[in-house]
């Protein structure tokens, strides 16, 4: 397999400010641009169309409530009733002005004379509405200027004229000047965070990831243009992953169903063998959703589920574990996998309102238990015959589809995490019994959770080995798409988006022997 592989559309890289952001669909070009003339034909100064008031209504609570802009946005679409075209312009604007926040609040502190933060929240945002729609969305000046200050007219009273001088400077400055700008910032690192949106501290994990991998044995580039092939990758639109649950419907009934319901294209998933993907529609819609015989799921969360239920194992295959179960969606084909086997599978989740997600996930399923405990100090007489370790990390693997949560990340709570995901692998090896598997994973490719977490169990327990992972590999995806692994190290599994189209999930599996 050639290294950066990339089984989908390739991402489109520039060096300029305005191309160095990926830009949004046409779907939501063509929105924009018709809504903004047919707003400006309506009249009207204050006239501020539904799907932008939905945007920033999103965005004031991903801002000021640390909201999650997935759980929030459909919430908010149903209640304004926004047709299709709306909602389409509407999911745009919130994550493509979240993917190039950073990028944006550069653009705000060159233009309005001052830094971002310093700004009023509401100002802050209807800034950066503004520029993407200006940037991204190819919104003519005038009505991209006119709209972002009717917003701040209805939502910031007087900061309506910072709003309106600080967009006229932007197209004054011009996008020369800006490349002139970006180039001259004082490092590397801080061009790379400005021009993808991605703090500094992100990027030097991803370069560091890229490096420890491949000297694992890993098929991947590690320079700087793979670093930046990977910062592109998270801010361009993921596509849409559904999961269907064995047992309870199969990969070509949900496809027929989409095709039914959505209208919508579909391919199978080249890394889940229980996955498809879907070009467009809203998942909710199906049936087979609702009842969770299927679920939306990127298709590497569904390949860690599968290859801990895959890996071969000596002995009886009755009892499985999911430790760290919450919000389900492993834990739900892990208990249809297991159930095809006549294994039963413990579901725990330490977060009461998390174990209600995983109960309600699991809910066509009559051989899961799911139980509230913390997977730390969780114990069992009997020993299980495999354990899946999801642990809680910094979820830098999936800045993709929750773009905010970089700007949430911190380095310092590291440690802490560190600490929580060692103990819960350590706990793991003593709950599952001697001969049994424990798989680890994150979705996070950082070496400190990922390769140093499980390199430190299995030096200082003496209980347990690493396995090789490409045999199994090999049998749940398909080798001529994918040969030797997925390009990864022999013992240890680490997608990323640049090269797999998947969340970076990393995956490592021990047996326990003593």
């Amino acid at each position: 397999m050639g290294s950066g592989r990339q089984s989908g559309p390739k991402n489109n890289k520039s060096r300029s400010p305005k191309a160095a952001v990926h830009s949004g669909s046409r779907e939501g070009r063509g929105n924009a641009r018709s809504h903004s003339q047919q707003e400006s034909r309506e009249g009207g100064k204050d006239n501020v169309s539904s799907a932008r008031l939905v945007a920033y209504e999103v965005l004031l609570a991903v801002e000021t409530q640390e909201a999650y802009a997935n759980l929030l946005l459909p919430a908010r679409i149903d209640r304004a009733r926004l047709d299709a075209r709306d909602a389409a312009l509407c999911t745009e604007l919130v994550y493509g002005t979240l993917r190039h926040q950073l990028f944006y609040d550069w653009l705000i502190s060159q233009c309005a004379n001052r830094e971002a933060e310093s700004l009023d929240v509401p100002v802050r945002i209807c800034l950066r509405l503004g520029l993407h729609q200006l940037i991204n969305l190819s919104v003519p000046q005038y009505a991209a200027v006119n709209e972002a200050v009717n917003l701040a007219r209805r939502v910031a009273g007087k900061g309506s004229g910072l709003v309106n001088a600080a967009l006229r400077q932007y197209s004054r400055i011009g996008e020369e000047e800006f490349s002139r700008r970006l180039r001259a910032l004082p490092s590397r690192l801080s061009r790379l965070a400005v021009s993808y949106s991605h703090p500094e501290w992100v990027i030097s994990a991803f370069k560091l990831a890229l490096e420890k991998n491949a000297e694992a044995g890993a098929q991947i580039r590690s320079n700087w243009e793979d670093v930046e092939d990977a910062l592109a990758a998270d801010n361009a639109k993921a596509y849409v992953n559904l999961c269907a649950r064995p047992g309870l419907i199969s990969t070509e009934e949900l496809a027929e169903e989409v095709e039914d319901v959505l209208g919508a294209e579909v391919a199978p998933s080249e890394l889940s063998p229980h996955g498809i993907i879907i070009s467009s529609g809203n998942p909710g819609r199906l049936e087979s959703v609702r009842s969770h015989a299927a679920a939306v799921e990127d298709q590497g969360s569904q390949l860690v589920a599968a290859l801990a239920a895959a890996l071969p194992l000596e002995g009886k295959d009755e009892r499985w574990l999911d430790l760290c179960a919450g919000p389900g969606g492993k834990a739900a084909l892990l208990g249809a996998l297991a159930k095809e086997r006549g294994a039963r599978l413990v579901a725990n989740e330490v977060v009461p309102h998390r174990a209600e997600l995983v109960k309600e996930a699991c809910s066509g399923l009559d051989n899961v238990e799911v139980i509230c405990e913390d997977g730390i100090g969780l114990q069992d007489s009997e020993g299980f015959d495999r354990v899946l370790v999801d642990a809680p990390c910094t979820g830098l693997g999936t800045l993709r589809r929750h773009p905010e949560a970089r700007y949430r990340a911190r380095l310092a709570t590291l440690p802490q995490l560190t600490r929580t995901q060692r103990q819960l692998l350590e706990n793991a090896l003593r709950l599952v019994r001697v001969g049994g598997i424990v798989v680890y994973a994150t979705c996070s490719p950082h070496p400190a959770e990922t390769l140093s977490v499980v390199r430190a169990v299995v030096k200082h327990s003496g209980n347990c080995e690493l396995l090789g992972l490409n045999p199994t590999l090999s049998e749940l995806v398909d080798p001529q798409i994918w040969p030797d692994g997925l390009g990864n190290a022999p013992e240890f599994m680490q997608l990323w988006p640049h090269i797999h189209l998947a969340d970076g999930m990393f995956a490592a599996a021990l047996r326990r022997t003593a």
